[in-house]
């Protein structure tokens, strides 16, 4: 089987993910998990890498504008 077909690139970080680790077709899990509530993976990073999802810690300038909201209402 080729691994090849399962990858997919984010549409709103850019990041590569396995489509298996993600609910939405087109998010990675991170970017589900932030915009829909999506479950997210439970990261396990090897050389800059999610082994599970292959999110690579990639935001968007809109994820990283929601965090930025986050902590000015804390």
């Amino acid at each position: 089987m080729n691994d090849y077909n399962d990858i997919a690139v984010c549409e709103e970080c850019g990041s590569r993910f396995r489509r298996a680790a993600s609910r939405m077709k087109a998010l990675c899990p991170e970017c589900a998990s932030v915009l829909y509530g999506c479950e997210n993976c439970r990261h396990m990073f090897k050389n800059g890498v999610c082994a599970k999802c292959l999110w690579d810690g990639s935001r968007s300038a809109y994820i990283r504008s929601l965090s930025a909201d986050d902590e000015r209402n804390e």
